[in-house]
């Protein structure tokens, strides 16, 4: 089976997926779908947990354990976005208000703040969909069929591109624990680095071949699926993909920020020292947050709120 570890390990490819294909495409202005397969491989993983979850405990299909879960996602949304709209309004390119405020803390659907964070949303949309289909469903065929019909809704009648491309990843990670056994029988059969080669080659496809989100899809996916069976093959352990798979959702608040929202500080410089530019900035914040969030657990009230 697929321990913590393998999850950890795949959580820390995916964030760093994510922010390479973001570097690629606004500070070197490559087009590629490289940060896609990380999305995805971010859904599998969560939808492996979630299922794995309700597998251990069946407690954990109640509406009770989906808010516990989801209060680990918007704690801390809430204190990163607070710390977004103080630096933009310290850079002079945002004019604050109540109106401004409220839309950023719940969800910033028009990407005022940071444009990547569609995904809080949508991962919130899934847990409350997943809490849904494992107390009404019978069996887990009945569980995976509802999910990816909620996925094909995804996909025909929701009107958000994002939510579309990635409809089946979080399905496919139900879908892998519910059979983990058939599953990895499969996977067993065909050499680690023979994924690894065919995931180099896909990944490699999304920034020079594929340049369509029609064909982007199934190969950012398959990718993501490849990438994973590599983990689960080869990589037992590595310190540093786990100690980046455990805090790869802060690096996901943090890393597209620094991109997106102020874009213009990279204005005068090449790509290379805007790529170092970069990479400090998400570093030292980073950094800051680590410390903040140490300090902030001191205190039983945070505490209670955003861990337990």
């Amino acid at each position: 089976m697929l321990t913590k570890t393998h999850t950890n390990i795949g959580k820390g490819i995916a964030i760093l997926l994510v922010i390479f294909g973001h570097i690629l495409l606004e500070l070197f202005y490559i087009p590629t779908f490289i940060q896609s397969i990380g999305v995805f491989l971010f859904l599998i993983l969560s939808g492996y947990g979630i299922t794995a979850s309700v597998n251990s405990n069946p407690e954990n299909k109640k509406w009770f354990a989906r808010l516990k879960r989801m209060k680990k996602i918007m704690v801390p949304y809430w204190l990163v976005t607070i710390c977004k709209i103080i630096a933009l309004m310290l850079l002079g390119v945002l004019s604050v208000s109540v109106a401004v405020i409220v839309e950023a803390l719940f969800f910033d659907m028009n990407k005022t703040i940071d444009a990547t964070m569609w995904f809080i949303l949508y991962i919130i949309v899934w847990y409350i969909t997943g809490s849904i289909i494992f107390s009404i469903t019978k069996n887990k065929m009945q569980a995976i069929i509802s999910f990816f019909l909620v996925a094909s809704i995804f996909m025909v009648f929701v009107d958000l591109p994002n939510w579309a491309f990635y409809a089946f990843g979080l399905p496919i990670g139900v879908l892998w624990n519910s059979y983990e056994d058939a599953f990895l029988r499969i996977i067993q059969k065909i050499s680690g680095w023979l994924y690894l080669a065919l995931f180099l080659a896909l990944a490699t496809a999304s920034t020079s071949i594929v340049h369509s989100f029609k064909t982007a899809m199934p190969t950012t996916l398959l990718a993501a699926l490849l990438i994973l069976c590599f983990v689960y093959k080869v990589v037992a352990h590595n310190s540093i993909l786990e100690y980046l798979g455990k805090n790869s959702y802060e690096l996901y608040l943090i890393e597209g920020f620094w991109l997106y929202s102020t874009g213009f500080i990279y204005d005068r410089y090449s790509e290379f020292i805007n790529l170092f530019l970069y990479l400090g900035l998400l570093t030292g914040s980073y950094l800051l947050w680590v410390v903040a969030r140490k300090f902030l657990l001191q205190s039983k009230t945070i505490q209670d709120l955003w861990t337990t």
